[in-house]
């Protein structure tokens, strides 16, 4: 029964460490279309879901929150967001960006080390060999 006892009390405080070293942002911004989302982060998960409501949603789930300093604007051409790593404490961090946007938004995304997943596209989408800095084209089929 003691060894029960140390078990719960080690994944309780294992349970609590995880709370306290991972935050998640949510940032709305009301707008109208056709609109722009600019990011630009590095060493983050980064997915893209489209959605109907005139609302861009973004949900950011930090890892050591203390590692990442997030800025965020708006104005009336579209939304800005840039994320960075500190200098020291940022290699200990890791990010997860969910964007929900609207269908008609233009993106913008510079990333850095970055892995992205989208939702809901139609299109093609081209990917250069890789480079120093790719660009990538999605060109919507028009039915």
């Amino acid at each position: 029964m003691q060894n029960l006892n140390t078990l719960w009390q080690v994944v309780n405080a294992a349970s609590q460490v995880k709370d306290i070293a991972q935050k998640v942002k949510s940032y709305q911004f009301g707008v109208r279309e056709p609109t722009t989302l600019y990011l630009h982060t590095d060493n983050s998960i980064v997915r893209v879901i489209r959605w109907s409501r005139p609302l861009i949603e973004v949900k950011v789930t930090l890892q050591a929150s203390f590692g990442w300093r997030i800025a965020t604007d708006q104005d009336d051409a579209g939304v800005y967001i840039a994320s960075k790593r500190r200098a020291v404490v940022g290699g200990l961090s890791s990010a997860t960006f969910e964007l929900y946007v609207p269908r008609e938004t233009y993106l913008v995304l510079k990333l850095d080390a970055c892995s992205l997943e989208m939702d809901n596209i139609n299109g093609t989408i081209e990917i250069p060999p890789l480079e120093e800095v790719t660009t990538l084209t999605l060109t919507e089929i028009k039915k």
